[in-house]
């Protein structure tokens, strides 16, 4: 949404970096496989202004967001906020390859919906398992202190979950991109059937 004005784009980074840090507070459902990890809806906006306005206000959005959670919500650790992130930032970067590897000039293409979302979900997967791995076994604040054993039982519960976070998560925000597309008129017209496009 290179078209947008710069006053435009700061109000919706704004708009955007104020519902994700609302929707931390809103919903959280247990997952059933890790009762210490929750479903939550969050990232959605974050994905949503990376296909909107690209990887810097994307980039921005995530990091006041967890600047935020740090201070207010930071969970059982105080490097939650930085782990939540480095998550966000692997998902971004299954969405970008996704875009590099269809050829397309245009992030939020309908069609792309389906590989950002499972190139995001494994790509974070892989991502988070290699940092339980290491920070799982390191003592407070850091990780948790867990012997080598228990980390290993622990990851396959925690890639599942940041399997399914980024596969709902993604859809969800391309939704919201065409929404706001559409609204601004910046989504790409089909040519007329019958003429040269």
């Amino acid at each position: 949404m290179s078209g947008l004005p710069n006053s435009r784009k700061l109000a919706l980074v704004a708009l955007f970096t104020a519902l994700a840090i609302i929707l931390n507070f809103l919903i959280s459902v247990p997952d059933p496989g890790a009762t210490f990890l929750f479903f939550e809806v969050w990232e959605v906006p974050i994905y949503a202004i990376l296909l909107i306005l690209g990887v810097r206000s994307a980039a921005t959005v995530a990091v006041l967001n967890a600047l935020v959670l740090e201070v207010v919500k930071p969970g059982s650790l105080p490097t939650g906020p930085l782990y939540n992130l480095i998550a966000i930032l692997a998902t971004f970067s299954g969405i970008l390859l996704a875009k590099r590897a269809s050829g397309s000039g245009e992030l939020g293409r309908r069609v792309l919906w389906v590989p950002a979302a499972v190139a995001g979900a494994c790509i974070r997967t892989l991502v988070m398992t290699l940092v339980n791995w290491i920070v799982l076994p390191v003592p407070p604040p850091i990780g948790f202190g867990l012997e080598r054993t228990a980390v290993t039982a622990y990851l396959v519960p925690i890639g599942v979950f940041n399997f399914i976070v980024a596969i709902y998560s993604v859809p969800v925000a391309f939704s919201v991109y065409w929404a706001v597309a559409k609204r601004y008129r910046l989504l790409p017209t089909s040519p007329t059937p019958g003429r040269a496009a």
